[in-house]
């Protein structure tokens, strides 16, 4: 099976940056031993407008005297003028930045994206394109700072930093993923664009981080992380989505060729024939972000895992990860309850399929068997994680046993969208290519 760069962040931050909440003196730093740092989200609203001054033209002297004469139908419509003029900047101003469709490309087992990232020392026409990968499974939006033999090249196909934007003023953390940690760096005043889009759309005073040293991921990998999460617990930094007016983000991977990520302020209509997820918040049982997730029971090989116990599992959606990653104890289960099914006669690929059954919606994904005809080998790819911190806390309530990532080889020929505000996944199939097996 050819080589697939596993992504899949499930983030937590250094217990440097708690130290320092906190006012207690700076810990030694152990890359095992992580805690949580985050801030919660940070609401979107409009100063209000304040009048200091006020031109009397002999209209608006007309209109007083009216409404002391007992005509206030002039001044109503005068206010109402006003005000409907207000709505419609404010709706055009809306609909400016209501949606953005961002195509998608397929490489190294992840669908990845163009953004441009400028700042004090770019100019809007010397703006760099920057290749990341689209990752429902982290928050932040990231840039390398490459520390690599061949950076001249490496920077030139995904683009490095190169001084955009201006330090914070926050220290510098170390951030955990499922496939390793990085050292990050912050800086503010970005501006982030996407060059592909379909609607040209950009955004100013963007929080981002500038990714150093990695620990686990051989180098910078092929890219780095572009974070689709959008809330997080009090105390971390800011994400790149609670920066922007967007509460709904899509993913469309029902056509090859033709995929799409859509960030959108006020969603789409479904249809009756889109099935949906209720998410649940995994943040009250430690998680420093609030994944897409929800808990299900899995199926290997058509037999349910633990039937005895009805092992529950938390499932993340998780775009940053090739096929699926579990935690140790589930995938030592998932191993022998597939060679049991081998056993007993089935072929190996059939005996290690994964579905994931959704609880109260009954909703299923079943991960993707073999070589796909345009994504290759990988989609079926199934690894532990060597470690995630806040997955193992002890929580008296905490109504799963595991935690699993749910990756592309589930989501391929399926549009997902993600409803931040009423916390809930929506899922179109692909009828015609809705096939799950390869051959």
């Amino acid at each position: 099976m050819a080589h697939v760069t596993l992504f899949g962040p499930k983030h937590w931050t250094s217990n440097i940056e708690l130290a320092r909440m906190q006012r207690h003196p700076v810990p030694n730093f152990h890359a095992c031993s992580l805690l949580s740092d985050v801030w919660g989200p940070l609401a979107l609203c409009e100063a209000p407008r304040v009048w200091t001054k006020q031109r009397r033209s002999a209209r608006t002297l007309r209109a007083v005297e009216g409404t002391r004469r007992g005509r206030r139908v002039v001044v109503g419509s005068l206010t109402g003028l006003l005000v409907g003029r207000t709505a419609a900047r404010r709706a055009r101003a809306r609909t400016r930045l209501s949606k953005v469709k961002i195509p998608l490309h397929w490489e190294a087992g992840g669908f990845y994206l163009y953004f441009t990232l400028s700042g004090e020392r770019k100019s809007k026409e010397n703006q760099k394109r920057i290749y990341a990968v689209a990752d429902t499974g982290s928050p932040f939006c990231l840039v390398a700072r490459c520390l690599r033999k061949d950076c001249p090249s490496y920077c030139a196909e995904v683009g490095c930093f190169e001084g955009e934007g201006k330090p914070s003023g926050d220290p510098d953390s170390w951030e955990g993923y499922a496939s390793g940690v990085v050292e990050i760096q912050w800086r503010s005043d970005g501006q982030v664009s996407f060059p592909e889009a379909e609607e040209s759309w950009s955004m100013k005073s963007i929080g981002f981080g500038v990714q150093g040293r990695v620990i686990g991921f051989g180098g910078t990998g092929k890219a780095v992380f572009f974070g689709l999460i959008r809330d997080h617990q009090a105390g971390m930094k800011q994400s790149f989505l609670e920066q922007t007016p967007f509460r709904f983000l899509t993913i469309d991977l029902r056509v090859p060729g033709r995929e799409v990520l859509t960030l959108d302020t006020f969603g789409t209509a479904g249809s009756s024939a889109d099935e949906r997820v209720r998410l649940v918040d995994p943040r009250r049982w430690g998680d420093p972000v609030k994944h897409y997730c929800a808990l299900a029971t899995l199926r290997i090989g058509g037999q349910v895992l633990c039937a005895e116990a009805t092992r529950k599992v938390l499932v993340l959606v998780d775009t940053g990860t090739t096929g699926a990653s579990m935690t140790a104890p589930l995938y030592d289960a998932y191993l022998l309850l597939a060679r049991e099914n081998a056993q007993r006669g089935s072929s190996w690929s059939s005996a290690r399929q994964i579905e994931v059954v959704f609880d109260d919606s009954n909703v299923s994904f079943q991960m993707y068997v073999g070589k796909h005809p345009t994504y290759g080998l990988g989609l079926d790819l199934v690894t532990p994680i060597n470690e995630m911190a806040w997955a193992p806390t002890s929580v008296a309530d905490k109504p799963y046993e595991d935690v699993m990532l749910m990756g592309l080889g589930f989501l391929v020929g399926t549009r997902i969208q993600v409803d931040t505000q009423r916390d809930e996944l929506i899922v179109t199939r692909d009828q015609k290519n809705g096939k799950r097996r390869g051959k």
